[in-house]
């Protein structure tokens, strides 16, 4: 009979899924985008709390792996940070205040 997970084992799968598709990239490209495609669908299936970092890591649209200068360009634009993926073109704006950054 199979237990019940509670949310925080699904945070742990989350985060762990997300380590190995960065580390996992430039070895095996496939395998890192479906371990991020994975990583993705359990955050919206499970509605878990992740840190903002981690949430910026997989694209919204295509749900592959965002590394920044690999498959993500990364601007700082007045008040926001903008991620465009390389492969489907999706731009995702984030807002932040210097002020706070420092």
């Amino acid at each position: 009979m199979l237990r019940k997970k509670n949310k925080s084992s699904f945070e742990k799968d989350y985060n762990f899924l997300v380590k190995e598709a960065l580390r996992l990239y430039d070895t095996n490209r496939e395998l890192s985008n479906r371990y991020a495609y994975i990583a993705y669908r359990i955050y919206l299936s499970k509605k878990i709390n992740v840190s903002r970092d981690r949430k910026l890591l997989i694209c919204r649209r295509c749900n592959r792996i965002l590394i920044p200068g690999r498959t993500a360009v990364v601007r700082l634009k007045n008040k926001s940070v903008t991620y465009k993926c390389l492969n489907c073109g999706n731009v995702r704006k984030v807002k932040y205040d210097k002020s706070k950054r420092r």
